[in-house]
């Protein structure tokens, strides 16, 4: 995904908020991807899930790390 105002294409939180804004199917299939293999992206995730205003695009990526990590408690996401 490109990511606005960014020179980097890692998954950091300002790359969630884009994705959160202004992600197509093909970025969310990227990010799922990335996620499964890096816990970090999971907790940042539930971080902006937290804190973002698209609350439809957050439910999606809270139910995402849940599918994959279980519960946020269990997995010690948070």
């Amino acid at each position: 995904m490109k990511h606005r105002n960014l020179s980097t294409s890692e998954w950091s939180r300002m790359a969630i908020d884009n994705l959160f804004e202004d992600g197509t199917l093909s970025d969310w299939k990227e990010f799922v991807s990335s996620m499964r293999k890096d816990p970090r992206i999971a907790r940042d995730t539930l971080y902006m899930c937290d804190h973002h205003v698209n609350k439809e695009s957050a439910t999606l990526a809270r139910v995402l790390v849940d599918h994959f990590y279980g519960s946020n408690e269990d997995m010690g996401l948070r």
